[in-house]
């Protein structure tokens, strides 16, 4: 009888069975694939999803620390660099293995190469059914976005996103991340500097021609590289993060930022907040609606905020993103979210009251 079955061994999944391990829970990390395994991800990590790790990440996990940003719309460009570091690229195969092991040296006991089939509560345990039988106390499904058992039981109205990325030899030291914006709607297409390799890749909705617009971008710029896809949830997190004997976590939640696509950060930190609570149940009775009031207070609440900064910028692309591309001071206060953790809700009230004048300006400086 394990206290904690967690089934998935992604950021979200390694992160709780790694929490959970350092608290004294008997933990079982239960994982379809045997690591490292391939993952397509741009592999950026916020300097938010660094702060919630309480470990310094190893040399030989990190390819590049980026302190230099092209965004593009359209045919214009606007560059910014900082002091400051604004990411860290990560190749998740690398990331991921490095996790789970950490999780592993804590006293988690770890299954690869087994994929759970079936849920089922059985008094008062869980039962779970990969390869062999398992029961523990309490259930963290971090199984991602397509999950088979996470998708069971999680809004039916999602808004899922389509995302495409291709590995490309690195020819050129250029150390910018590029971000361009006006082709995908409800996202973007990307160029990130991995150190022997770029990660290039598209994300939006499915209405948008993700392939499309990445093979134009990859033509563009004479690269080629097979093309691997996920998808991706774009609503914001989902109204249901569990029950009596379960928590979601990470992408199976929907815990990623519209905006950007970022998954990683909160997927650790609903692990961390997951196993925190899974203790506390299983101490003093704590009940688990208390994961879904602390994701909620954490991040919930602004991860909708960027919900709605997504669809207002792509509702009206021409209008919004041309504001910030003529006016600097909207761009840096933008990327001050991923430098400095200022959180979206703080972003929007700073541009709601700006908003009509900056707006007016780049009008009339488009005008003219």
């Amino acid at each position: 009888m394990y206290d904690l079955i967690v089934i998935g061994g992604g950021p979200a999944g390694a992160s709780a069975a790694l929490e959970g391990a350092r608290l004294g829970l008997r933990v079982l990390l239960i994982e379809k694939e045997t690591f490292p395994r391939y993952k397509p991800c741009g592999g950026a990590l916020s300097e938010r999803a660094r702060s919630y790790l309480d470990f310094r990440i190893p040399d030989e996990v990190i390819d590049a620390e980026v302190s230099r940003i092209r965004i593009f719309f359209r045919d214009r460009c606007a560059e910014i660099s900082r002091s400051e570091r604004l990411s860290t690229l990560v190749t998740r195969s690398v990331f991921d293995e490095m996790l789970v092991r950490r999780a592993e040296e804590a006293g988690a006991e770890v299954l690869f190469g087994r994929r759970a089939k079936e849920i089922s509560e059985m008094g008062e345990c869980v039962r779970i059914r990969a390869g062999a039988i398992h029961e523990g106390r309490l259930l963290v499904l971090a199984d991602g976005h397509t999950g088979m058992l996470g998708r069971k039981i999680r809004s039916r109205d999602e808004t899922t996103g389509v995302c495409l990325v291709s590995e490309v030899a690195a020819e050129d030291t250029d150390d910018f991340m590029e971000m361009h914006f006006g082709k995908a709607d409800m996202g973007y297409a990307w160029v990130f500097p991995h150190g022997s390799y770029h990660s290039v890749g598209a994300g939006g909705l499915r209405s948008s021609n993700i392939r499309g617009i990445l093979e134009e971008l990859m033509r563009a710029r004479g690269f080629r590289g097979r093309i691997h896809g996920h998808t991706i949830p774009l609503s914001g997190p989902s109204r249901y993060l569990g029950g009596r004997r379960t928590m979601l976590c990470g992408d199976s939640a929907g815990m990623v930022d519209p905006f950007t696509g970022e998954g990683i950060a909160y997927a650790v930190r609903s692990g961390q907040i997951a196993a925190d609570v899974a203790a506390e149940h299983l101490s003093d009775g704590c009940d688990l609606v208390e994961y879904q009031r602390r994701c909620k207070s954490e991040f919930g609440d602004d991860l909708r905020a960027s919900l709605l900064l997504a669809r207002i910028m792509h509702r009206f692309p021409d209008l919004l993103f041309n504001m910030f591309m003529d006016d600097r001071s909207l761009l840096e206060r933008y990327i001050d979210i991923h430098a400095h953790g200022l959180s979206y809700r703080s972003f929007l009230r700073w541009l709601a009251p700006r908003a009509p004048a900056k707006l007016i300006a780049s009008m009339i400086s488009r005008m003219v």
